[in-house]
């Protein structure tokens, strides 16, 4: 057995170990409630937090596809792609700051399903639940896939045998483990990860002195030192996609309603930028050396392609495990995730039976062992990039936007309204993305379409409607009231 497979098992042995230790752990307290399976002890620092936010995005997000984005489209792939995942969540706690307005909103929530279903009804509740599981599970595969284009490069074999091994470990270390597991792990993962990607990027970057490989890149016709050489129309619509994919992403609400207090999940969610800026652009700009030294590649494949022909074994081992170390948190926090929203928003929401801690573990285990098994079949058959997963993953949450920020800070927003401009929002995504044109007016189209029927079907429905505009009001730590 190789150098690199011996420390891939180790590493995988590792992962399931500590999930295993806080299985048994959990069983001999008497097992982990239904809502500690998801949120755990509510009582996260925003260390906790934002190194669960920077593994989470830092997953196929960085290691792939932004190495991919420099690749493709050389300096302007650096700026935007780092711009377009960035800002979103930069907006997600301001001037928005919507994480504490879902805290103030159900103080004991766990899914953006629940925030949505309190902010208007059940049949808003039920289309914002089939978007985000059909969105999710399209993200679970561009995970799945991730990990086995990493794996592939790492074992040199097949993509197919990759994706069902990596898959399988996948679906080990998350079934086992639980929220409380996770959070903790994703601080040693994001460690191993910020150590791998600053070891790459110097071996990339010694490959040429730093004048000669600007000088080469300046000389390349393809003009890799244009700005916007994406393109206005891909690059706004990469940041649509982005920016829908976030304000609708059932882990932010999940890790937002996990945090010990308001001042914690913000100052979390304000530091995210700076954190996950340099893995970003750190493999942005090995793609653009990629595309150097391999030009006939394909985009997806320029991270791995560069660290497998360039770097030394010990170096490439390092980077694929810290490439895994990304992959793997962002894939035990969305199945995590996708499962709460299954058990709690499907299951607990129409089952009249009571669920005990045992009940609770077992449901849990086995819904995530399931999107596990979906996750390996589709990342099988799929045969886009990553990239063009992510962005198709976005385009879908699109119509939530507006629905949800409208929802938490205009109180004349109505249910009704909010139903049919999600519904018929995705409808046109869908027939647009597929029947006739998969770019910027796509995504445009759909965004214009769910805020005209919102705005207008809210002032229509409350215009002889003035019970409705009385503002939802809850009860604070003190007990006094105040408005949402």
């Amino acid at each position: 057995m190789s150098l690199t497979a011996v420390v891939v098992t180790i590493y995988f042995f590792i992962l399931i170990g500590w999930s295993l230790y806080n299985y048994i752990k959990n069983k001999q307290k008497g097992g982990t409630t239904l809502e500690g399976q998801f949120v755990g002890t509510r009582s996260y620092s925003a260390g906790h937090l934002l190194a669960t936010l920077v593994a989470v995005w830092g997953s196929n997000y960085t290691l792939l596809a932004a190495a991919e984005a420099g690749y493709v489209n050389g300096i302007s792939g650096v700026i935007w792609y780092a711009l377009g995942v960035a800002l979103p969540l930069f907006f997600f706690s301001w001037p928005l700051n919507i994480a504490t307005r879902i805290r103030k909103l159900l103080p004991n929530g766990v899914t953006i399903v629940e925030v949505i279903g309190k902010r208007y009804d059940e049949k808003s509740r039920l289309v914002a639940l089939s978007i985000l599981i059909a969105s999710n599970v399209l993200f679970i595969i561009s995970i799945v896939l991730s990990i086995g284009i990493v794996l592939k490069a790492l074992l040199g074999t097949s993509l197919s045998t990759a994706i069902i091994i990596g898959g399988v470990v996948m679906i080990i270390y998350t079934a086992l483990g639980g929220f409380e597991a996770l959070m903790y792990a994703h601080v040693f993962q994001l460690a191993l990860a910020g150590g791998a990607v600053l070891v790459a990027l110097f071996l990339s970057i010694s490959e040429f002195s730093l004048s000669s490989l600007f000088s080469q890149i300046s000389a390349d016709s393809t003009g890799m030192l244009n700005v916007v050489a994406w393109g206005p129309n891909s690059m706004l619509d990469f940041f649509l996609g982005l920016l829908g994919f976030t304000i609708a992403s059932p882990i932010l609400y999940q890790i937002a309603f996990s945090g010990k207090n308001d001042k914690e999940v913000t100052r979390a969610f304000r530091l995210f930028g700076i954190t996950w800026a340099p893995f970003a652009v750190g493999t942005a700009i090995m793609g653009m050396v990629a595309y150097l030294l391999y030009p006939n590649i394909q985009g997806q494949d320029a991270a791995t392609t560069l660290v497998t022909s360039l770097f030394p074994e010990w170096a490439a081992v390092l980077f694929f495990l810290g490439g895994l170390a990304l992959v793997f948190s962002t894939a035990d926090a969305t199945v995590n995730n996708v499962a709460s929203l299954i058990i709690l928003d499907i299951y607990k929401k129409y089952s009249n039976s009571d669920i005990t801690a045992k009940k609770a573990s077992i449901l849990s285990m086995t819904t995530q062992v399931s999107l596990g098994v979906i996750g390996i079949l589709g990342a099988l058959n799929f045969g886009d990039g990553v990239l063009q997963l992510l962005a198709l993953n976005g385009a879908v949450n699109i119509p939530l936007i507006f629905t949800v920020i409208f929802g938490l800070y205009w109180k004349r927003t109505h249910p009704t309204a909010a139903f049919w401009a999600m519904l018929l929002g995705v409808i046109s995504e869908f027939i647009l993305y597929y029947g006739f044109d998969k770019s910027i007016y796509t995504s445009f189209a759909g965004l214009v379409l769910s805020v005209f029927i919102l705005v207008v079907g809210s002032l229509m429905l409350t215009r002889n409607n003035t019970d409705y505009l009385t503002p939802m009001v809850h009860k604070n730590s003190e007990g006094g009231g105040e408005v949402a």
